[in-house]
């Protein structure tokens, strides 16, 4: 009887010390330190003479037109 007792009294105690311990924290998000990434799928690097953005199934640059290989 005296184990109950005892049992009972931890768990009440516990849950207690549970629920108190969770207060209405709000948490900041710093968005200098929050990562956007793009979809870039299929993307390739720009054209190395202007820049411009490519496919990679270009053979020639969208922007100036030279040949890439």
């Amino acid at each position: 009887m005296l184990e109950t007792l005892v049992v009972v009294a931890s768990a009440t105690g516990l849950y207690a010390l549970a629920r108190s311990s969770r207060g209405n924290e709000t948490f900041e998000v710093n968005p200098s330190l929050v990562a956007m990434f793009a979809d870039d799928h299929g993307k390739e690097l720009p054209c190395p003479w202007c820049y411009a953005a490519t496919d990679e199934t270009d053979t020639r640059c969208r922007g100036c037109g030279r040949k890439f290989g």
